[in-house]
């Protein structure tokens, strides 16, 4: 290609010293020779340039500007085999590293199944979600399966409170930082510190100023000394940390978090979440079953529950023997005690959802009654 134009501006500049150096003709008549012979030898320059063309539906051209490592998950080339370009083309052409840009080529073709890379299911369809065990998975007398297993059923959820589409990332921001402030609550007024006019001491200076070979000391109360001031302490104000966020902006933050969780394929339904023994290994074991849940290398997850007693009503006195109290707080008693020691799950009833715990544990772990409540309190 620089060959080819260095000839055409060579014949440009031929053709106008010609052109100039003759005495006959107007210049309107020289300047439009000129013109016109210009064109003729672009046009003749650019026919002789070779094009590559690919008849392949399937090649892909991968743009020069494009930086971006075609073995990234986040590429549009990622999994695609690679095409060697054919050099027969490029034999009329001379090289120059400036002018000269490698293009890579990518068929599109179908990649294996471990290049596959999950995809989100769409709405409505997403919002239709299996129902899994819990119970069952505690007995003994159950094999072991695959994570995901013993499906017991497929329950709708409603599109008002989990199917909220685009995903609001600053609602979701905004909510976290307003619990964390609140957490940190206020201090009180009765705390402070003393300065350095208020701490007990002499104003002499301690030592001299050069000679001693020790840093240079004005008086004995600095802050960074034992028995001096505090730098930056309480000054007997109430220091409030928190800050406002609208009821109406929480609750919509909680319905993107939740809706979050079902599009990430992290949101796991239970029938009920309840437990025969307290036993700590029997419910790791079922929460192991159930999603990965725990373990040396499982996740963490957040679960929820609306556990309420069903003879918290009676009031007869011959009864009154027989009734237990199966639930505390909102929560069944046996796995609030088993998830004690359990320091990857948080158990909570679902009064005490928050964004925060939700966005802090990878699986969002909820019964049929806590989905049932949580409907009924944000639709």
């Amino acid at each position: 290609a620089p060959s080819l134009w260095s000839s055409a501006t060579f014949l440009t500049k031929c053709s106008i010293s010609s052109i100039s150096s003759s005495s006959s003709g107007s210049h309107v008549e020289q300047a439009q020779e000129q013109r016109q012979l210009t064109t003729k030898i672009q046009r003749m320059s650019l026919s002789s340039m070779p094009t590559r063309s690919s008849n392949d539906d399937n090649v892909l051209v991968m743009p020069p500007n494009l930086k971006i490592d075609p073995r990234a998950v986040s590429s549009p080339f990622y999994g695609l085999d690679r095409v060697e370009v054919d050099d027969d083309v490029d034999n009329d052409v001379e090289d120059d590293e400036e002018e000269e840009v490698e293009r890579v080529l990518y068929r599109l073709e179908e990649g294996s199944e471990e290049l596959s890379l999950p995809r989100a299911i769409p709405l409505p369809d997403r919002l239709t979600v299996p129902v899994y065990s819990f119970s069952e998975r505690a007995k003994e007398d159950v094999e072991e399966e695959e994570v995901g297993g013993l499906e017991v059923g497929t329950f709708f959820l409603a599109a008002d409170v989990f199917g909220m589409d685009p995903i609001r990332v600053d609602l979701l921001q905004r909510c976290v930082v307003y619990q964390r402030n609140k957490k940190r609550g206020k201090r009180n007024a009765g705390a402070i510190t003393k300065t350095i006019g208020q701490v007990s001491g002499s104003g002499k200076k301690v030592r001299q100023q050069k000679g001693s070979g020790s840093a240079r000391a004005g008086h004995s109360r600095p802050a960074h000394w034992r028995g001096g001031a505090k730098a930056h302490g309480p000054k007997g104000k109430i220091q409030d940390y928190t800050t406002k966020l609208n009821k109406k902006v929480r609750k919509l933050a909680l319905q993107h978090a939740l809706s979050q969780k079902l599009l990430e394929g992290n949101l796991i339904v239970v029938d009920q979440m309840s437990l025969d023994t307290h036993k700590t290994n029997v419910l790791a074991k079922t929460l192991q079953q159930l999603g990965d849940i725990g373990g040396k290398d499982g996740t963490t997850a957040y679960l929820l529950d609306d556990a309420q007693d069903n003879n918290a009503d009676d009031d007869d006195d011959d009864n009154s023997s027989t009734n237990e109290m199966t639930s505390i707080g909102g929560v069944n008693i046996n796995v609030k005690v088993a998830s004690g020691n359990l320091f990857q799950i948080k158990l909570d009833n679902q009064r005490m959802v928050n964004v925060y715990d939700i966005l802090k544990h990878e699986k969002l772990v909820l019964s049929l009654n806590s989905i049932t409540a949580l409907e009924k309190r944000l639709a």
